[in-house]
């Protein structure tokens, strides 16, 4: 599994955040982590213990997002409702889980926090999201499968992980 980091997002603090956090899970929990720099506004990346990528948004578009039947399990709207706003591809800022094959399982539709948005979207920000794991990965991965938990289970569904 590996967590990717759709940079950079607009604000510099969730930026700068969102990269100690990926640093932090790498570090601590051993997860890989990239970044797709689609929209380079901040400085450059530094000692990124993972892969940094300069892909245009419409090329991650195609990639990961679009046709993507996995991902539209996941997600509570298809990928052009939450990608694509006013015709433009808005996808810097937001984070993505990809298995091992590089298909995009999950992916944030809200960059930062959930503070400013309606209530109830904590599940799909990405700041929200990478503070949870960063905390206890086993809230919202499993850590023998790295399956995604929705954090309320006990065990996971996927492999039958009792989640501590």
């Amino acid at each position: 599994m590996i967590l990717r980091y759709y940079a950079d997002a607009e604000i510099p603090e969730w930026h700068d955040r969102t990269l100690r956090l990926l640093r932090t899970l790498h570090d601590e929990h051993g997860i890989t982590v990239e970044i797709d720099r689609v929209d380079e506004q901040h400085g450059p990346i530094t000692d990124f213990p993972g892969e940094v990528r300069y892909p245009t948004p419409e090329d991650v578009y195609e990639r990961d997002l679009k046709r993507n039947r996995e991902l539209n399990q996941a997600i509570d709207q298809t990928p052009s409702e939450a990608f694509k706003r006013y015709g433009k591809l808005d996808i810097a800022g937001n984070i993505a889980v990809v298995d091992d094959e590089g298909t995009v399982r999950w992916a944030s539709t809200l960059p930062g926090y959930a503070d400013g948005y309606r209530p109830g979207v904590e599940s799909r920000t990405a700041m929200d999201f990478l503070e949870d794991i960063a905390a206890s990965p086993s809230n919202r991965l499993c850590v023998e499968c790295l399956s995604l938990l929705d954090g309320d289970e006990n065990f996971c569904p996927n492999c039958g992980y009792e989640v501590p």
